[in-house]
C-alpha cells in the first residue's frame, strides 16, 4: 500500500501548482478556453512586459495539462525577461521550472531555482507570490528529508497568507488546506483540523471554480469513510475526479484517486488495482509519471503475486523506463532537463565573469588615465610645494628664533616670579613666628617686670620670679636660634652638605627638651628606633625637625596615651615613623596643618617640611581609622 507520506507529499505538489496558478492566472472556469485567447495574444504582441506576462500565464495553464510544454513556455519566458531585465517575468519563470525539476524529484534542483525567485519577489514586495515561493520552498526541502527546515519555510508561508487581504485569501484557503495533510494523522490535533477544513471551505465558497474546493469535499469523502459509509465515499471520489478531468486537470484527478489508498485500511475494502492503473495513466498523461512510483510499484507486486506476466512485464518495463530517464534522454521530442540546468548555470558564470573581466578592463583604462592626470597634477603641484616650502623655510626660522626669545623671556618671568612668591611666603612666615613665638614671652617678661616694680615682694617670691624669667628667655632664646637656622635655610648662599648621623642620638635629644610637657600629660613614650640608625643628613636641621615633629606630637596627643615611634630600612630610603593617638578627628588634625598663618604648630610643621626638602627627604602625614595620625619622615641612608 502508498504510503500516508508519500501521497501527502504528491498531494502538496498538485497545491503548489494550483497556488501557483491562482498568482498567474484570472480564475476561469477551465483552462481550455482560456490557453487560445492567451496563444492569440501572443500573435499580437512583441517582445515587452506584456508578452513576458502572457508567456508566463499559458506556462503555468500548461502546468495542469502538459508539463514539458509549461517547461518551454518558462524558458522562453525567462530568456525574454531577462533580456528586458523584467524582476517580475524572471521570479515568474523561476517558479515554474522549478515546479518542473520538482515533478522531475530533483528537488535540490528545483529549491535553488525557488530560492532565487523567493529573493526577487522579496525585492519587488509582492506578498502573494513570496507566500507561495516559501510553501514551495516547504515542499522541496520536505521531499528532500529536511523537515526542521521545511517547516519553517511552511510556518512562515502559512503566518504571512493569514494576513493577506480579502482580495488575495483564496491562498490562505490553499495553505489551510496544507496545514490539513499535514497533520492529518496527528489525532492531537483534530479540532484545528477541524478549524482549518471548516475555514478553507468558507473561503472555498467565494472561488466556486477554483481547484482547491475539490480537496476538500475529498477530506469530506474520507470522513464519510470513517463514519461508515464507503460506498459513498467512493462515489465522491469518482465524481471529484470526473469534475478535475472536465476542467483538464489530470494531475488533480490523479491525486484525488490517491485518497482511495488509504481506505482499506479505515474499514471499506476495495480494489485498488483499476484505480491505480487509471491514475498511473492520468500522470502519463500529465507528464509526470515520475511522482507515482509508488501506485506502479504496487501494481507491479499485485499482478506479480496473481502471476499476471504479461502485466508484470509492462509495469516492470515502465519502472525500468522512469529509473533511466533519470540520466538518459528516451526521445527527441522530451526535454533534458538537467543539461539544461547544466548549461544555464554555465552561461550564468560565464556572463559574470565577462561582467568581472568588463569590470576589471573598464577599471585599468580609468586607472591609466588618472595615472597619466595624477601625474602631470603631481609634478606641477612638487612646483608649487618647492617655492611654498622655500617660503615656509624662512618664516620657520624667523618663527624659531621669535619662539626661542618669547621662552626665554617666560622662563626669566617664571624665575622672577618663583623668587618673589618665595619671598613672600618667607617674609609671611617669619612674619607668623615673630608673632606667635615672641609675643607670649616678652608679654610674660613684662608682667613679671611690672610686678617686681611693686612693693612689698618678699624675696621667695622675687627668686622665683626671676627665675621664671630665666627659663621663659632661655626658650625665647631657643626659639630664636631656630628662626635663624631657618632663615639660613632660606637664603640663597647656603649650601646643604650632609654627613652621617645618629638618628638615635639626635632624637633622644630633642626628647629630652619636651619631657615637662609629656610628664605633664602622662604620656608613654615607646620609642623602638635602632641605636645604630644612621642617615645622611644636616645634625642641626634633623634634631630641629625631631623636635618640632615631637611638639606636635605631645600637642596633639591625648593624656596618658601612648607615642609610639618606629623605623626600618628599604635600602637605600630609612623611615621613621610617629604614631600619635588623637583620639577622634585624625582628618581634622590633619587638615589644620596647611593652616600655617594661624596656627603656631602648622607653622612649625610647615618648617619642618622646609627643612626635610633642603635634606632630600619627604615627610608624609596620613591618619588611620581617625584616631591616629601617623607622621613618616625618610631620609636617605
Amino acid at each position: 500500500m502508498i504510503s500516508i507520506l508519500t501521497r501527502f507529499r504528491n498531494l502538496v505538489f498538485v497545491m503548489g501548482i494550483t497556488m501557483l496558478w491562482i498568482c498567474r492566472v484570472d480564475h476561469v472556469a477551465a483552462q481550455g478556453p482560456q490557453l487560445p485567447v492567451l496563444l492569440q495574444e501572443l500573435h499580437g504582441l512583441q517582445d515587452s512586459a506584456a508578452y513576458v506576462n502572457t508567456l508566463g500565464k499559458i506556462g503555468t495553464l500548461y502546468m495542469m495539462i502538459n508539463i514539458d510544454s509549461s517547461f518551454r513556455y518558462a524558458i522562453r519566458e525567462l530568456e525574454i525577461a531577462e533580456r528586458l531585465k523584467y524582476p517580475h517575468g524572471i521570479a515568474d519563470a523561476f517558479d515554474v521550472i522549478s515546479y518542473r525539476y520538482a515533478l522531475k524529484t530533483d528537488f535540490s534542483i528545483a529549491a535553488i531555482y525557488a530560492y532565487r525567485a523567493l529573493q526577487l519577489h522579496k525585492s519587488l514586495s509582492d506578498s502573494m507570490r513570496i507566500c507561495n515561493t516559501l510553501n514551495n520552498l516547504y515542499i522541496y526541502y520536505l521531499n528532500m528529508g529536511r523537515k526542521d527546515d521545511a517547516g519553517n519555510y511552511f510556518y512562515e508561508a502559512f503566518q504571512m497568507a493569514s494576513r493577506l487581504p480579502a482580495t488575495k485569501d483564496s491562498l490562505y484557503s490553499m495553505l489551510l488546506v496544507n496545514y490539513v495533510m499535514r497533520f492529518y494523522q496527528d489525532s492531537t490535533r483534530r479540532d484545528s483540523l477541524q478549524w482549518a477544513l471548516r475555514k478553507a471551505k468558507q473561503l472555498a465558497g467565494k472561488y466556486p471554480q477554483s481547484r482547491f474546493s475539490l480537496y476538500i469535499d475529498a477530506f469530506a469523502a474520507d470522513s464519510l469513510v470513517r463514519q461508515g459509509r464507503g460506498k459513498e465515499g467512493e462515489a465522491v471520489i469518482n465524481k471529484l475526479a470526473t469534475v478535475a478531468l472536465y476542467r483538464g486537470l489530470p494531475y488533480v484527478a490523479m491525486e484525488i484517486y490517491s485518497h482511495l489508498e488509504d481506505y482499506p485500511a479505515m474499514g471499506y475494502p476495495i480494489n485498488m488495482t483499476y484505480y491505480r492503473e487509471l491514475s498511473y495513466d492520468l500522470a502519463k498523461k500529465a507528464g509526470c509519471a515520475e511522482l507515482n512510483l509508488p501506485a506502479l510499484a504496487g501494481l507491479f507486486k499485485q499482478y506479480r503475486a496473481t502471476g499476471d506476466k504479461g502485466k508484470t512485464a509492462y509495469y516492470s518495463q515502465e519502472i525500468m523506463r522512469l529509473a533511466a530517464a533519470r540520466t538518459d534522454v528516451q526521445s527527441r521530442e522530451e526535454i533534458n532537463y538537467i543539461d539544461y540546468f547544466v548549461k544555464q548555470e554555465a552561461l550564468r558564470q560565464q556572463a559574470d565573469r565577462n561582467q568581472q573581466l568588463q569590470a576589471a578592463l573598464e577599471e585599468v583604462t580609468m586607472r591609466r588615465r588618472s595615472t597619466q592626470m595624477v601625474i602631470a597634477g603631481v609634478f606641477t603641484i612638487v612646483l608649487l610645494l618647492m617655492v611654498l616650502l622655500y617660503f615656509r623655510y624662512q618664516e620657520y626660522r624667523l618663527a624659531g628664533k621669535q619662539e626661542e626669545m618669547v621662552a626665554e623671556s617666560y622662563a626669566s618671568i617664571s624665575l622672577k616670579h618663583i623668587a618673589l612668591r618665595a619671598n613672600d611666603e618667607f617674609k609671611n612666615k617669619l612674619i607668623t613666628i615673630l608673632a606667635n613665638d615672641f609675643r607670649t614671652p616678652l608679654h610674660y617678661i613684662s608682667e613679671v617686670a611690672s610686678r617686681l616694680k611693686e612693693p612689698g615682694v618678699d624675696p621667695v617670691t622675687m627668686v622665683a620670679l626671676i627665675r621664671k624669667v630665666a627659663v621663659v628667655s632661655g626658650d625665647t632664646l631657643a626659639v630664636f636660634d631656630n628662626i635663624l637656622k631657618w632663615i639660613r635655610l632660606q637664603l640663597s648662599g647656603f649650601t646643604y652638605q650632609p654627613v652621617d648621623c645618629h638618628a638615635y642620638d639626635l632624637l633622644l635629644t630633642a626628647l629630652h627638651q619636651v619631657e615637662g610637657t609629656v610628664v605633664e600629660k602622662k604620656l608613654e613614650i615607646v620609642n623602638q628606633l635602632t641605636a645604630n640608625c644612621m642617615v645622611k643628613a644636616d645634625p642641626e636641621m634633623l634634631r630641629m625637625v625631631f623636635l618640632h615633629i615631637l611638639q606636635l606630637s605631645v600637642y596633639y596627643s591625648q593624656p596618658g596615651r601612648p607615642l609610639v615611634i618606629t623605623s626600618w630600612t628599604i635600602a637605600p630610603v630609612v623611615y621613621i615613623r610617629f604614631i600619635v593617638d588623637t583620639g577622634i578627628g585624625a582628618a581634622g588634625v590633619i587638615t589644620s596643618l596647611s593652616n600655617w598663618q594661624d596656627n603656631t604648630h602648622a607653622l612649625n610643621y610647615a618648617i619642618t617640611r622646609d627643612f626635610l626638602e633642603k635634606m632630600n627627604g619627604v615627610m608624609e602625614v596620613t591618619d588611620s581609622e581617625d584616631r591616629y595620625v601617623v607622621i613618616t619622615v625618610s631620609l636617605r641612608a
